[in-house]
């Protein structure tokens, strides 16, 4: 008996971001997105250019690094594997990216410009209530972090 396929969209119910969601929304999602390849070592997103796209890890694995104060340093923030998101910031607050990705293997990435993002979710208020609920935890959770970092600076 022949095996059916998988949908390149079950990648989508590994995203923490859409936890939740039907198939038909993910169908949905995945199809305002194009899958972009990087090749070890190439960056994925630059820190200060201008941002607006979200990122998902499909395979493979990047790090998350921001610059430093000394010139030409680098600080590491995060690893990211499959189904990792990035880049969401800059797609709600049309700011610039605020860190670098460089894959540390050979990648392959869904990217979802923010304008699509956008329109998709004011077209669909039940799935961007669950999205927007699910996008303020991560961004509590990493503001949580970056407080307690600072703080453990601080007093060291």
């Amino acid at each position: 008996m022949a095996r059916k396929e998988a949908p390149h969209s079950d990648f989508l119910k590994e995203v923490s971001l859409f936890d939740g969601l039907e198939d038909k929304a993910l169908s949905q999602i995945f199809k305002l997105g194009k899958v972009a390849t990087f090749k070890e070592g190439e960056t994925i997103i630059k820190e200060g250019e201008p941002g607006g796209n979200l990122h998902i890890m499909i395979t493979g694995r990047a790090e998350v690094g921001k610059t430093g104060k000394e010139p030409g340093s680098k600080k590491y923030l995060a690893d990211l594997s499959r189904g990792s998101i990035f880049g969401e910031m800059s797609v709600f607050d049309d700011a610039p990216y605020s860190a670098t990705v460089k894959a540390k293997e050979d990648c392959s990435i869904h990217v979802i410009k923010g304008e699509d993002f956008k329109k998709f979710l004011k077209k669909n208020p039940d799935i961007a209530y669950d999205v927007f609920c699910t996008l303020i935890k991560f961004v509590s959770s990493r503001l949580r972090r970056t407080n307690l970092a600072f703080t453990l600076l601080e007093f060291n």
